[in-house]
């Protein structure tokens, strides 16, 4: 017999906070995040503009130690800003233009930045968001020369902008592909360029495992590419990370993430630079603390009030988590196309929405629905979770 559920929906606050949280994938209106992280750089081998790979001489290195500071905030459930400044310190044993050895460091602000992304609704397991981000360089480097040495650099001159798209697809399990790539111009000695990454992660509450590529492709128009006797000489330290002509690399890097309670995870990730041209081989390791507070009120069906005239009960769910079986056929008025939204109920008898689905298949007494969205991605989909969908 038809019977009518109805089922008073106050707003659902939820904690958006996993081990991963994809680049797509922006504050809401009012969240933050705090960023700080750490990364060590060290040269094995340097590569120059004609794409030949240089050993270091011996007794020559060359490292990069440097921290960021950084900060977001949702304007809007599909906007949000952010700054940060990074610190650097370079560390050269190397030869000099007068054939002496020296070891010498620079350290201080390399940048600040302000950056922002706008995000757009999702298309199936797809989301979209573009990019853009202005980074400001508070210092000039000093020309080299026999006569006058200058001090080790701390990075390249100019300021930096960039601006891109970043695509992720969703997994019913929660797991995702990430896409990005853009056009960057990093600075006035230096060639435009395309950077790009591809992400993947495998996501659990509690830990995730990162693995991907990222690099950078030039466009080939160093200011300097017809005039090399023009070109400014810095005094790099043996390095060719800095005042680099056309440069290009491809880093293949892997980490693993872990989430500390409902604001916090810890993020650590090593890095190998595999080719490139005009910049160095060589090892990274970092680590990123970060702090996320961005409640996300999960979406109202309809208004305050929401009826159903059917209920039923997850009796089987798919190994991907894509499909789930209902106890409900055609003997409750069940048709194929009916929407089913799923809820878990918790021990003081609230409504958490787990997911929304769409059945495709209806037997006597049962269903098959598929999953279309899933909202809250602490709570599984399992068995014994409520289904109710509406006739209308």
């Amino acid at each position: 017999m038809k019977f009518f559920y109805l089922l008073i929906l106050f707003p659902v606050m939820v904690w958006a906070q996993t081990s991963y949280v994809p680049a797509t994938y922006l504050l809401n209106k009012g969240g933050s995040q705090l960023g700080f992280g750490m990364d060590y750089f060290s040269t094995t081998k340097t590569v120059d503009k004609d794409s030949t790979n240089n050993s270091l001489a011996e007794g020559s290195s060359f490292t990069r130690i440097q921290s960021e500071f950084n900060g977001l905030y949702g304007l809007t459930d599909e906007f949000q800003i952010g700054v940060g400044a990074r610190y650097r310190l370079n560390e050269a044993k190397f030869t000099d233009l007068s054939g002496t050895d020296k070891s010498e460091t620079s350290s201080g602000l390399q940048s600040t930045y302000a950056g922002f992304s706008f995000g757009f609704p999702k298309v199936d397991k797809w989301k979209f968001a573009v990019e853009g981000a202005f980074r400001f360089t508070p210092y000039t480097n000093e020309e080299h020369s026999l006569a006058k040495p200058g001090k080790l650099v701390l990075g390249d001159d100019g300021n930096e902008y960039w601006g891109g798209l970043a695509a992720t697809y969703a997994t019913a399990g929660n797991n995702y592909l990430s896409f990005r790539g853009g056009y960057r111009r990093p600075g006035k000695d230096l060639s435009a360029e395309i950077y790009w990454q591809a992400e993947g992660a495998l996501v659990w509450k509690y830990l995730a495992l990162v693995a991907g590529v990222d690099g950078v492709s030039s466009m080939n128009n160093d200011p300097y590419e017809n005039d090399t006797a023009g070109r400014p000489i810095r005094n790099t330290g043996g390095s060719e990370l800095y005042n680099s002509s056309n440069r290009e690399w491809i880093t293949p890097y892997a980490g693993a993430n872990i989430a500390f309670g409902k604001l916090w995870r810890v993020e650590f990730k090593a890095s190998q630079v595999v080719s490139g041209r005009s910049t160095d081989l060589g090892t990274s390791f970092g680590i990123n603390l970060i702090r996320r507070s961005d409640k996300v009120e999960t979406k109202q069906l309809d208004k305050s009030f929401k009826s159903y005239d059917i209920e039923a009960n997850v009796t089987k769910v798919s190994p991907k988590k894509e499909f789930v079986i209902i106890d409900k056929g055609l003997t409750s008025d069940i048709a194929k196309g009916m929407r089913f939204d799923i809820f878990e109920n918790d021990y003081l008898g609230g409504n958490v929405l787990v997911a929304i689905g769409t059945v495709i298949q209806v037997k006597t007494e049962t269903a098959i629905v598929r999953i279309t969205q899933r909202y809250n991605l602490k709570k599984d989909l399992k068995e014994g979770l409520i289904a109710r969908g509406s006739l209308q």
